[in-house]
């Protein structure tokens, strides 16, 4: 009856480390995903930043952003790169490291069609590239864990795309592509953020947030979906717009740790 017993004990222990186990794994990871998705906005900022240095009514902001994005990209990089062992991730950040070097080149040119179409595409590619090592870390986790957190993310990024593709339609006025990625963008931000405005999990912080990024969306909606280049209103409502986006984030996380 003893060794039963005994038995049974050990395997209540044994199953409560795997679970426990599990439960860290999770957490790191999310923490992680968490550190890409930075990346994938950082990508985005940097693009922005140097569209609306240019004789623009927001270069001083936008020059302090650009310096700030680069340095931070590259940190990114380097604590995703020492937390995985996967040699796929790895490869991935070997592309992303090398683009790093390839922004801060671009970055010091000066502008014209050629050299914004080169940082668009190369923000694109690394958006690409992050978004894939997102997911192999994602496999086995849970939707319910991130999904939230993931919107949220996604939305910064869609915010500072917004942005980048409102001032680059103006150096290229008669981009049709362009004009197309914009309507596509602002689509996306109108979904995800109806989605997260629904969500019922929402706390009640998480909730007055949200309302105060919908503010900030319903005033400057109509200068996105008309392309209307107000340099000042674009680039401020976009990067308010993300930084509250962060911090909603943020509260995700917390909330998926408790």
């Amino acid at each position: 009856m003893k060794k039963i017993y005994m038995s049974l004990i050990i395997i209540l222990f044994v199953t409560s480390s795997a679970f426990s186990k599990t439960g860290t794994s999770n957490v790191q990871k999310l923490e992680l995903i968490n550190i890409v998705n930075q990346q994938q906005i950082l990508s985005q900022r940097i693009s922005k930043a140097y569209l609306y240095i240019n004789k623009t009514n927001v270069s001083g902001n936008a020059d302090k952003q650009l310096k700030s994005a680069l340095k931070s990209f590259y940190k990114t990089y380097s604590k995703i790169n020492t937390s995985t062992k996967s040699p796929q991730i790895r490869t991935i950040m070997t592309y992303i490291k090398k683009s790093s070097n390839k922004f801060n080149t671009l970055v010091k040119q000066p502008h014209s069609k050629e050299n914004t179409k080169k940082i668009l595409d190369l923000s694109e590619d690394i958006l690409k590239k992050s978004k894939k090592v997102a997911t192999l870390l994602k496999k086995d986790l849970n939707k319910n864990i991130y999904e939230a957190m993931e919107k949220s993310n996604q939305q910064q990024v869609l915010a500072e795309k917004i942005a980048t593709y409102c001032k680059a339609l103006e150096l290229n006025k008669n981009d049709e592509a362009l004009k197309k990625k914009i309507e596509v963008t602002i689509k996306a931000f109108a979904i995800n953020h109806k989605k997260l405005m629904e969500n019922k999990q929402n706390s009640k912080i998480i909730a007055k947030k949200l309302k105060e990024v919908d503010t900030i969306w319903k005033s400057a909606y109509p200068i996105y979906e008309g392309k209307r280049f107000i340099n000042s209103i674009v680039f401020n409502s976009t990067t308010r717009i993300s930084k509250k986006m962060k911090e909603i984030s943020t509260l995700y996380m917390a909330m998926k740790k408790q």
